[in-house]
């Protein structure tokens, strides 16, 4: 027991000696590695502060045109195709600003887009953002156009339908009539032939009626068409309040790379501080 007490006293002083000849290295190389420290983390600012061009974020959201209350297309693929054309988030591919950077669907909504621009200033992401939801309104303004083209073809050919069905009506009215006059007009022994008239009336007030239902149905289909075309059925694609811009960039992340830079500087001086100093102790025993 009391060797193996005498051990541990002696690996407790040796890490105590240990932990002594580290501080006293880096006490050794102290200037050094505030010169390798304080170089990176200059450079780092030179970078930050000089080099690097500010990156500005520009950001819109746009509502897709409705149709009969439901929106033209489905807002995800409608992401997933300007998502292709604008090659967002494409990798190992240098793209030239600006350009955008993220196309998103917010929770819970089946026809708004949320878009996300990169530039390098507010003006020029603006500018650029500004396109591309024109594109996306003129693109979708056009299905609007033919979609109001073909319910108004489609309210004319009714109309035409209904002008028709009304000028039958008014002949049957007119053939209704002639038949029952002809009815007052006949004697009594033209019985039979009355008989055929009356047939035929019956007929006739059959159709009528038919036709009246046929009519009414038109109508019906003609305020239907109408109201399909109206603002309550059909919203145009446009852009959800403003364009937001920030005043200031959103790269390069100044702080960030400082921290960055000093912490590694610090890692790496101290790496070198113990390489040399290995390297020295090599030598002195050669």
């Amino acid at each position: 027991m009391p060797e193996q007490t005498q051990q541990n006293n002696q690996c407790e002083q040796q890490d105590i000696i240990d932990v002594r000849e580290l501080f006293s290295i880096l006490a050794k190389r102290k200037k050094f590695i505030w010169f390798i420290t304080v170089t990176i983390t200059f450079l780092a600012m030179i970078y930050a502060f000089i080099l690097a061009k500010p990156i500005y974020e520009v950001k819109s959201m746009i509502e897709i045109g409705q149709i009969n209350a439901k929106p033209i297309d489905n807002v995800n693929d409608i992401r997933q195709k300007l998502s292709y054309e604008y090659q967002v988030n494409v990798k190992n591919k240098k793209i030239k600003l600006p350009r955008v950077m993220s196309i998103s669907v917010p929770k819970k909504s089946n026809s708004i887009l949320a878009l996300s621009i990169y530039s390098y200033s507010n003006k020029e992401g603006v500018s650029f953002i500004q396109k591309v939801i024109n594109k996306i309104e003129t693109q979708y303004k056009e299905k609007t156009n033919a979609y109001i083209n073909n319910q108004k073809e489609l309210i004319k050919l009714t109309n035409e339908d209904i002008k028709e069905s009304e000028d039958n009506l008014k002949h049957m009215k007119q053939e209704l009539y002639d038949y029952n006059q002809r009815i007052i007009s006949l004697k009594s022994e033209d019985a039979a032939l009355a008989g055929i008239y009356a047939l035929q009336i019956g007929q006739k007030l059959t159709q009528l009626q038919e036709l009246r239902k046929y009519i009414s149905k038109l109508k019906a289909k003609k305020q239907d068409l109408k109201l399909s075309i109206t603002p309550l059925m059909i919203k145009p694609t446009r852009t959800v309040g403003n364009i937001e811009t920030l005043e200031d960039p959103i790269k390069p992340k100044k702080k960030l790379i400082i921290v960055a830079a000093f912490i590694t500087g610090l890692m790496l001086s101290i790496f070198l501080a113990f390489f040399l100093e290995f390297i020295q102790g090599v030598r002195e025993k050669n």
